[in-house]
């Protein structure tokens, strides 16, 4: 009988260890320290600038209205702004290609016709891009591009036809809005036209109709002290590793190599060049202009590398290169020959991954010019400018473009400062080229 009792106790007493761990487990909160925020602790991106969206880099090139016979157009920026932010409140039917449909002369008369509104890209842009910007009303989109935009008035005040043309490809597709917000852009660039400067219309012989502004602007010479962005910062960046990287040094650059890629840093212009050496076989692989645009801005974005103000500014269809421009005061800035690579930031890509990658290892931060620096320089007329061009030795029906730049150049008293010099610039062959005044001469080749 004892022996039973005890067997009982011993029972009881199991049940009660068993019930007290089993509590013990529910209730146990473990005592976790707090990970505080500190460099120590946290891996931080790598942060040269800033991330940008497509609308911040994608803008025309220029603006033109065309009115009873007279042209009237802008590059200002405030304008460009406003006109891509009002479109993009604007609802687009669905484009129909009616390239077929139009002769030789009902295409020319589209883009210049009276009361017309004319916007030009600097490069071709694919529809798969812009409805990223501006809204339509069905979700596919044409698988095609285009470099200029017509609007069209209608009798309607709240109703006009647009036009995504092509030049080059000389495609044509039609699409239509409705917006109670017509009626201010109308008043905007179809009756008022204070704020447009008078433009100049040059036809080409077998080749475009250019429009240049006709008065002589007056811009200044500007000077800047750039900060320099460490080497260091770009290696970490670029390379997957940089534990694996090793510096060294070669005809007054700086290399930094993991073995299958290369990161060049040029002393004398401050340019970065970065190769994946393992893509090499890759290059001339066609990939569609949309997806080049995409990959294009999310490889800065990674390491937020946006500074100062770019735009998109070359762009082909079929074509594995692509380029971003530096801007200053609404004009695109272009380099010095022989400095190719301070003013924009390229990339060639392979069917995946980026080939090469070239920028500037430095921001000017362009709203801080050194002090007294500012030289007014009056340029030539844009009819003056055509003249000019037209008395060089070129085959005419190559020149596609012409407009107002700036070029960088080096000071060579003080190397570490750069002077941006207003010029005008012409696109010949594919290539923008300086127009040397003063005497004549042959231009310098700038991209």
């Amino acid at each position: 009988m004892n022996y039973e009792k005890i067997k009982s106790a011993a029972l009881a007493l199991f049940v009660l260890i068993s019930l007290a761990f089993t509590w013990g487990i529910w209730n146990y909160k473990p005592s976790y320290e707090t990970i505080k925020d500190s460099s120590d602790t946290i891996v931080k991106e790598v942060e040269i600038g800033q991330q940008r969206k497509i609308s911040a880099l994608l803008k025309p090139s220029k603006i033109v209205t065309h009115l009873q016979d007279q042209h009237y157009g802008t590059v200002a920026e405030e304008e460009l702004t406003w006109f891509m932010e009002e479109m993009a409140s604007w609802i687009f039917y669905e484009p129909e290609n009616i390239s077929s449909l139009l002769n030789e002369q009902e295409f020319n008369e589209l883009l210049t016709g009276d009361s017309h509104v004319e916007l030009f890209f600097s490069g071709s842009i694919p529809f798969n891009t812009i409805k990223n910007i501006l809204a339509f009303n069905h979700s596919d989109v044409p698988s095609a591009v285009f470099d200029r935009m017509v609007i069209k008035e209608e009798e309607q005040s709240n109703s006009a036809s647009v036009y995504f043309v092509s030049v080059q490809e000389r495609l044509v597709f039609k699409s239509r809005i409705e917006s109670a917000s017509l009626a201010e852009f109308k008043m905007r660039y179809l009756v008022q036209s204070d704020h447009l400067e008078p433009y100049i219309a040059h036809q080409i012989p077998n080749g475009p109709l250019l429009f240049v502004r006709k008065e002589a602007p007056v811009l200044y010479t500007q000077k800047y002290l750039p900060e320099q962005i460490e080497a260091e910062t770009f290696k970490k960046a670029l390379f997957n590793d940089p534990s694996y990287v090793k510096r060294g040094t070669s005809l007054g650059s700086d290399e930094y190599t993991d073995g299958s890629s290369l990161m060049r840093v040029n002393h004398s212009t401050g340019v970065i060049t970065y190769l994946n050496l393992a893509l090499e076989n890759e290059i001339g692989q066609k990939m569609a202009l949309n997806t080049l645009i995409d990959k294009s801005i999310s490889f800065v974005n990674d390491h937020n590398g946006w500074v100062d103000e770019y735009r998109l500014f070359s762009t082909t269809p079929g074509s594995s290169f692509i380029s971003y421009r530096l801007f200053l005061d609404d004009y695109p800035v272009f380099n010095e020959q022989g400095m190719e690579g301070m003013a924009e930031l390229s990339q060639t890509w392979g069917r995946e991954r980026i080939y090469q990658y070239k920028r500037p290892s430095f921001i000017i931060q362009l709203d801080s010019p050194l002090p007294e620096t500012k030289t007014p320089i009056e340029l030539e007329s844009g009819e003056e400018a055509i003249s000019k061009v037209l008395s060089q030795e070129i085959d005419v029906s190559l020149l596609t473009d012409m407009q107002v730049g700036y070029e960088m150049t080096v000071e060579r008293e003080s190397p570490k400062i750069l002077a941006l010099e207003p010029s005008w610039y012409y696109k010949y062959n594919g290539t923008w080229q300086r127009l040397v005044t003063g005497g004549g001469g042959a231009a310098d080749g700038l991209e």
